[in-house]
């Protein structure tokens, strides 16, 4: 049994059922002096026992997001959150049944944006999760950046009382749980602030990590706006974000196409296939 959950979670990554996956120590929630988060959030608090926190997350397409806000993203975004949460079942399954108590924390745990305008937070935040199993960093706009999707990519967690080693984690990969916390992808390009249709993020460079973060509540309101059109979530901030590998392998490295001023004909292609995407199917 030793190797065969991390094993599953490598067939998973091959199969392309998850994108990437990475583990977090439960006691790094407490240790942590940079991005605080109070104490009823730890894992341990939702799931006393927990030892372990696995991560797993899939990418947002790229071309997809382009066409934020639309249709074709809002559906993209509800399919994503599903299948996540439908792995992390599957996941939670094989590991109770392998004698390792575990509990999947749902996707998105709150109940819709009006929930979030009382209240603008969740149970437990996945991206610090994944965050603390070394799988990204923070960025200006408090998402999290890796080098393979930049902020584009969603993440869910199981608790589990297994420790890394039950779990077959290689002793290799174990030593480096949380080892990419002292990296910065973030380039302060501001691209994320400048198109923001709510003004929700930070423009001000002078601004540093952690300090630098969003106005919920004016995201919060943009999304809602968009949800009454049926094109929530807004995306803005994370599809003009120039970091990630994901943007080399469709061809998408300049982020000057946002601005939506063709300069050549494969400019002008694409923003009237946004524009065509944008006007079918809205409320």
């Amino acid at each position: 049994m030793m190797n065969s959950f991390y094993q599953l979670l490598l067939s998973k990554q091959k199969k392309a059922d998850i994108g990437l996956f990475g583990f977090a120590d439960a006691g790094a929630w407490a240790a942590e002096n940079v991005y605080t988060v109070p104490p009823d959030f730890y894992p341990t608090a939702l799931f006393p026992g927990t030892k372990t926190v696995i991560v797993i997350g899939v990418p947002v397409f790229l071309p997809i997001i382009d066409t934020a806000p639309s249709v074709f993203y809002s559906e993209h975004y509800h399919v994503l959150n599903a299948h996540l949460d439908a792995e992390a079942f599957k996941i939670s399954c094989f590991l109770n049944k392998s004698g390792m108590p575990a509990m999947p924390i749902p996707r998105d745990g709150y109940a819709g944006l009006t929930a979030l305008q009382k209240d603008p937070k969740g149970a437990f935040s996945h991206k610090h999760a994944a965050y603390h199993a070394g799988l990204g960093v923070f960025g200006r706009n408090n998402t999290l950046l890796t080098p393979e999707y930049g902020p584009r990519i969603r993440w869910t967690a199981i608790l589990t009382a297994a420790s890394p080693n039950e779990l077959g984690v290689p002793k290799e990969n174990a030593e480096k749980i949380g080892g990419m916390k002292e990296k910065k992808l973030c380039t302060d390009c501001m691209a994320c602030a400048c198109f923001c249709p709510a003004g929700a993020v930070a423009d001000n460079k002078e601004e540093t990590y952690p300090a630098v973060r969003i106005d919920k509540m004016k995201c919060i309101g943009c999304n809602a706006a968009l949800g009454a059109k049926g094109t929530a979530p807004c995306g803005a901030c994370i599809k003009v974000c120039p970091i990630g590998g994901d943007r080399n392998h469709f061809h998408r490295k300049s982020i000057r196409i946002y601005d939506e001023k063709p300069k050549n004909d494969d400019d002008e292609a694409l923003i009237q296939s946004w524009a065509h995407i944008r006007r079918c199917g809205t409320k």
